[in-house]
């Protein structure tokens, strides 16, 4: 981090010199400003204050946002490592090659640190006059089935996190996030917390725009958020959803090229301090192959969520489109371990933000033909309310061309953009007879 210089006949820089370390506050307090916004740090925290919002960052939990102040009033909960705004990642597949560690007990690099409140390690840092930049090395949520409860595992990729606040929305916060995956390994599509958002406890109301007509000022619907384990799918069709309080105000959050999803669920008061919360998470999916970069941005409003809907209305008539996700899907047969002969169907649904490219289909990770598109699936838009029908894919694999024996399979979805959803493979053994 860099201090600025002082001249010898400064005496005023020289005092909030001083006054900055008597009160733990770093001297970048006093650098040049743009227009009203200012970067500081007190203690392990950092701080960009407009003088109506302020964002502040835990450095010891990797850059998490753990503060969105409006009015004075803090909205984010800050109970752990895994609480906060911030990402985290995970491997799509139910079967992982290290037995009982799918979901979050396998893969699933956190950007605030582990489950025993370890801090991810912050890399590198800038304070600039008017933004934050933060790259960090993310946690194994998980470290105890990796090495042992007593050491920290860091995951396999960086995430680098440019927070800024919005000129022209007085209440509003960008941050870009660059995540690089630097292991030579693949982690199939899934879900991703991109990001995590929890609110404390007074928040819990979950308001959001559910209806089929978006960016139209259509009626908002507001839902108080059911405990955990239960967490519906809300259709949020203008990307954004709101967890605020009984005078609606709260935090709201911008997802552009998000799917029209999300989960959302309390988690109970009592206990230990602060630990009460309201959480939900915007869908948005990807897949990690070796050098795999997953880049975009997302938009917090602090304050009344009716003054933040309409800064997204305008926001998002001036923010290029972007389609950073991988579209969503699932291989349904052949299933998991299946004996298969003679033509086998290859069969699924695929849908995307914008739409389905491609469907490929992979034998032993060969590409062996293309999947035909569009055929009806209405049982989707039983878990996705109002997911597109025509979605079905199915391609006939014609095994007598290929040794008996254990292979697997696997089918890749492409959408324009160039995005590609790795779906899990799954082992299947033909058995021709009188094949070799």
């Amino acid at each position: 981090m860099k201090v600025p210089s002082f001249s010898a006949g400064s005496v005023v820089n020289s005092v909030l010199v001083v006054l900055c370390i008597v009160y733990g506050i770093s001297p970048l307090t006093s650098r040049a400003q743009t227009g009203s916004v200012r970067t500081y740090q007190k203690g392990t925290r950092v701080y960009l204050d407009n003088g109506t919002i302020k964002v502040g960052l835990e450095t010891a939990w990797g850059g998490t946002i753990v503060e969105v102040v409006w009015q004075g009033k803090n909205v984010v909960n800050d109970f752990d490592t895994g609480r906060e705004v911030q990402v985290a990642f995970y491997d799509g597949d139910p079967y992982p090659v290290c037995g009982e560690c799918a979901g979050a007990s396998g893969w699933d690099p956190v950007q605030g640190g582990d489950g025993h409140k370890r801090g991810s390690p912050i890399l590198a840092q800038t304070l600039g006059s008017d933004s934050i930049y933060i790259r960090t090395q993310p946690l194994q949520w998980i470290s105890d089935n990796k090495g042992g409860p007593n050491a920290p595992v860091p995951g396999d990729l960086f995430v680098e996190q440019w927070v800024t606040l919005l000129p022209d929305y007085p209440t509003g916060i960008k941050i870009h996030y660059k995540v690089t995956h630097s292991g030579a390994d693949r982690h199939t599509n899934s879900y991703q917390e991109f990001p995590a958002v929890y609110v404390n406890s007074e928040f819990i109301h979950f308001a959001y725009y559910g209806g089929t007509d978006p960016w139209t000022n259509g009626p908002v619907t507001s839902v108080v958020l059911p405990p955990r384990p239960a967490s519906p799918t809300f259709y949020t069709s203008e990307q954004w959803g709101a967890l605020v309080n009984s005078q609606n105000v709260g935090l709201t959050v911008f997802v552009p090229g998000q799917y029209p999803y999300a989960h959302g669920s309390s988690v109970p008061a009592g206990g230990p301090p602060n630990h009460g919360a309201n959480y939900f998470l915007p869908f948005t999916l990807f897949s990690f192959e070796p050098g795999s970069v997953l880049e975009a941005d997302i938009y917090l409003f602090g304050g009344d969520y009716r003054t933040a809907r309409q800064a997204i209305y305008a926001l998002k008539k001036t923010i290029p489109a972007q389609d950073p996700f991988t579209p969503d899907g699932s291989m349904d047969s052949p299933g998991r371990n299946a004996i298969v002969k003679g033509s086998t169907a290859v069969s699924g649904w695929a849908f995307d933000n914008s739409k389905v490219s491609e469907v490929d289909v992979l034998l032993d990770e060969q590409f062996v033909g293309r999947a035909d598109y569009g055929s009806p699936r209405p049982d989707v838009a039983k878990k996705l309310p109002n997911a597109p029908v025509a979605i079905g894919f199915k391609y006939m694999l014609d095994t007598t061309k290929v040794a008996n024996g254990e292979h697997f399979i696997g089918v890749n979805i492409k959408d324009p953009t160039g995005n590609v959803a790795v779906l899990r493979r799954s082992p299947i053994t033909i058995e021709n007879p009188g094949h070799p």
